[in-house]
């Protein structure tokens, strides 16, 4: 198993990675005053984050051609639908990835509304070896590594869905959210877990969850949540 301190750092890298942490770390010492939510601003964030996810299942089940606002079932969740990159996308593939980003540009709607400075969607944070702490990644410089074809210099980041944290500085972490969509509906009792990291992964054995938990910590274990069990 890998270790994040084991990473190789690619040519170049050495520095491009401290030069992009220390642009994070000047915008978030811009903030003077750093409040954390209290207990019942996040039981008002954890409904809006299942209001979120209800209104992201129903809106693409309802435009779904095939669905036509049907929940699907097990067949047709499992059919092929399209290719992508040589490789087969599945009914349930292609609606959890439409239904994330309904759900995502709900959170970022009605959280930005309410506190728009406690929370971020998606952000991506990076072991950085000279502290030995996960860091975060410039959304900006993220974007152009893509563009340039570097995904390996995000070999083994975590991206978790919501993160709720104290105003202007996403690295003092409070909560840790994702947002699973099953196909077929779980029942109460049941979990759709965390995904596992496949072989040869940096993180492998590992699943998310213990990994958001071990990198990024909060003072809760990371959370999943789902239109049909809401936070669990």
């Amino acid at each position: 198993m890998r270790n994040p301190a084991c990473y190789t750092t690619a040519p170049g890298e050495e520095a491009i990675i401290p030069w992009l942490f220390r642009f994070v770390d000047a915008a978030r010492t811009a903030v003077t005053v750093m409040r954390l939510l209290e207990t019942a601003e996040m039981t008002r964030v954890e409904q809006l984050l299942v209001d979120c996810a209800k209104e992201a299942n129903s809106k693409v089940n309802d435009e779904d051609e095939v669905l036509k606002g049907q929940i699907p079932t097990a067949e047709q969740c499992r059919e092929v639908v399209r290719q992508e990159k040589g490789k087969d996308v599945t009914r349930a593939m292609e609606l959890g990835t439409k239904k994330h980003a309904v759900a995502l540009a709900c959170v970022q709607r009605e959280l930005g509304e309410l506190h728009p400075e406690n929370f971020s969607v998606q952000p991506r944070y990076k072991y950085d070896p000279s502290t030995g702490q996960w860091r975060q990644l410039d959304p900006a410089v993220v974007a152009e590594w893509l563009r340039n074809g570097l995904e390996s210099l995000l070999l083994g980041t975590l991206v978790p869905d919501v993160v709720i944290h104290a105003s202007g500085n996403s690295q003092k972490i409070q909560r840790v959210y994702d947002f699973k969509f099953p196909c077929v509906p779980v029942r109460k009792g049941q979990s759709p877990g965390w995904r596992e990291y496949p072989a040869g992964h940096p993180h492998h054995p590992k699943n998310q969850g213990l990994m958001y938990k071990e990198a990024l910590g909060g003072e809760k274990e990371p959370t999943l949540v789902t239109p049909q069990l809401g936070v669990q």
